[in-house]
């Protein structure tokens, strides 16, 4: 029975334990790497299963990976760059592991298993190529641990001691240069990025003062109309009224046709007041929608930077441009009405519970 269970605990010829791994190996990048070495290869080729569609160069691919991770566990976990730890390594296990799966998954009768066949073929050079160009160059130790054991007694000469000092310290400073290349770039896009917001917000924010500016001029000229034409308005409907009005007691069908043409004149006179009081409260509406949006953009980006959490600032954002966007009561037009936002019509149906576009 203990002989039994003994044997259940022993781990796959060729795996790796805890005891290979240098110190500071994440828990989740150990199980990435154990999993990848649970695999059988002889199922992950397929020849029963599959016959000529069969993954003939997946083992030795496969193969060649372990070889890279085994290497690749000797190094300090803090010693490897930051874009390796950050996910790096972690982000390609996953995929490998995932595409080992689907060339378990796939048989003689799925559908299109020649299509099939060539994308995880194209999927598993692509993790591959990475580990090749990206994790074998960083596996330092077990460069030096082969070289030292070229020699049969295990004790190399001084000149392999210089080439292979020579070689560390040429590994050392090629990755140096990569940490200190991927620090600048992302410094670099943080800038970029930065500077792109801050000018864009400054270009919107000037689009709507000019656009403010416009309306108010517009709003002025309106105002004159109005405020001329309000005592032109009164002086011909004084004119019609002495013109055309009927003699006292007259029922000629002439003085009524007068009286319908004065009443014409007049609605017409009041229409056009009407037109110049309207475009005029407008103008004046849009002038402050304009001021609103333009003071709004100008501290948008200090309001976003100014949260630290990555989702809390997504929140805010989505708030801040929808309340930018949002149409607001001035109290100069009549915003009774139902208004649906550019932000919530791209929005609103990609929300959970919206009941938008189901």
């Amino acid at each position: 029975m203990g002989e039994s269970e003994e044997t259940q605990e022993q781990p796959p010829e060729g795996s790796l334990l805890d005891s290979d791994f240098a110190p500071g190996w994440p828990d989740d990048v150990r199980e990435g790497c154990n999993r990848l070495f649970g695999y059988d290869l002889a199922e992950v080729r397929g020849q029963s299963r599959l016959g000529a569609l069969s993954f003939d160069q997946a083992p030795e691919i496969v193969e060649e990976i372990r070889s890279i991770v085994r290497d690749l566990a000797l190094e300090p976990w803090a010693d490897l760059p930051p874009s390796f730890t950050g996910g790096g390594l972690l982000g390609q296990l996953q995929e490998l592991c995932e595409t080992l799966d689907a060339m378990l998954e796939l048989s003689s009768d799925s559908e299109n298993p020649s299509a099939r066949r060539d994308e995880l073929n194209n999927r598993l050079s692509e993790v591959s190529n990475w580990f090749r160009q990206t994790a074998r160059p960083l596996a330092v130790k077990a460069q030096i641990d082969r070289r030292v054991n070229e020699r049969p007694d295990g004790l190399p000469s001084d000149a392999a001691l210089r080439d292979l000092r020579h070689s560390y310290d040429d590994l050392a400073r090629r990755a140096a240069e990569v940490n200190r290349e991927l620090d600048a770039r992302q410094e670099v896009l943080s800038q970029t990025r930065s500077e792109v917001r801050e000018s864009a917000g400054d270009e919107l924010s000037a689009v709507f003062r000019r656009r403010a500016d416009a309306c108010r001029d517009a709003a002025k000229a309106w105002l004159v109309a109005l405020i001329v034409s309000a005592p032109l308005a009164v002086a011909g409907a004084v004119g019609t009224f002495l013109l055309l009005r009927p003699d006292s007691g007259a029922k000629d069908a002439h003085d009524f046709a007068g009286l319908g043409l004065g009443l014409f004149i007049l609605g017409v006179l009041a229409f056009g007041i009407r037109v110049c009081a309207q475009n005029y409260r407008v103008n004046r509406h849009l002038e402050a929608l304009a001021k609103s949006k333009a003071n709004a953009i100008s501290t948008f980006q200090r309001l976003a930077a100014s949260v630290e959490d990555d989702e809390i600032r997504s929140a805010v954002t989505l708030t801040l441009a929808q309340a930018i966007f949002a149409i607001d009561e001035t109290g100069l037009v009549d915003g009774s009405a139902d208004h649906v936002t550019l932000v919530e019509r791209a929005v609103l149906p990609h929300l959970p519970g919206s009941g938008v576009g189901s």
